[in-house]
């Protein structure tokens, strides 16, 4: 039978390893979100790079590979929704623009997301609605 001073010993052991394997475990995360972070804000600099050199289908390619790998990116979205705005693609800026102002909305952007909505809905009323339902929505939460 184990001392108790030993058992204890053995179990203050455990505690430490799970602790720092949880430290570099986390750090792992933390170096990967950081990565990620650069690849991400390194591809937007790309992509606003040939927008202003006037290469929208690479910056569309670009800001397309962007908002796939971060849905959440509403400057990606954005300034997609700008090349489509600029090339009369009207039903693809409302759909970007609109992300955005989805987004704005979880973010409690009201103001922002509600101008949004008004530049969509002379773009596409299919698109507007759907910024006007979570706003709504977003309202009704608010209040409940």
């Amino acid at each position: 039978m184990l001392n108790k001073n030993v058992l204890f010993v053995l179990l203050a052991y455990i505690a430490v390893g799970i602790t720092v394997a949880y430290v570099f475990i986390r750090d792992d995360k933390v170096e990967a979100v950081a990565q990620q972070v650069a690849v991400e804000e390194m591809s937007l600099a790309e992509a606003r790079q040939a927008f202003w050199a006037r290469d929208m289908a690479r910056a569309e390619r670009l800001y397309r590979k962007i908002t796939t790998a971060d849905e959440g990116n509403i400057n990606a979205w954005g300034e997609l929704g700008n090349i489509y705005y600029l090339q009369s693609r009207w039903q693809d800026a409302a759909a970007a623009y609109t992300e955005v102002a989805l987004r704005l909305v979880e973010m409690g952007d009201i103001p922002q997301a509600v101008y949004l909505q008004q530049l969509v809905s002379r773009l596409d009323g299919k698109q507007a609605l759907r910024i006007h339902e979570r706003l709504r929505s977003q309202q009704s939460s608010t209040q409940g």
